[in-house]
């Protein structure tokens, strides 16, 4: 594979482009990144309470029939949002232990890549989905 000079200088040109924040003060920000880096709390510290998080069925609300759609199992994944979408501080907590281990600052990122193991496991037979009844 070779690419021509107009190649590197678009690739160049777009990085840039994607690469600089105007919310930020112009500051350089990573592509995606959620600024786990500098965040004021450490993992495996304290988790804070004070937020008020009554707000979060709400604002999840006009994503859950989108999300749900692409769900292996539509059902549970309602019915899992419903029981966690008020206390994502106690979610937090119990990814905490492998933040810690494994040293990652973005429980949603821990949360996703877990979830993408889940669903290729489940795909292949690798691991079993589950009876309620």
């Amino acid at each position: 594979m070779s690419f021509s000079r107009n190649d590197i200088k678009d690739f160049i040109k777009s990085f840039n482009e994607a690469s600089w924040s105007d919310e930020d003060g112009g500051g350089v920000r990573l592509l995606n990144e959620c600024d786990c880096e500098d965040s004021e709390y450490s993992v495996g510290g304290e988790v804070p309470y004070e937020k008020d998080y009554s707000q979060m069925t709400g604002l999840f609300g006009p994503h859950q029939m989108e999300l749900s759609d692409s769900a292996p199992c539509p059902d549970s994944y309602n019915i899992a949002v419903d029981a966690v979408v008020t206390i994502p501080h106690e979610l937090v907590e119990m990814l905490m232990p492998m933040m810690e281990e494994y040293g990652i600052g973005c429980p949603a990122s821990l949360a996703k890549a877990m979830a993408d193991v889940l669903s290729v496991s489940q795909e292949n037979g690798i691991t079993p989905v589950f009876s309620v009844e």
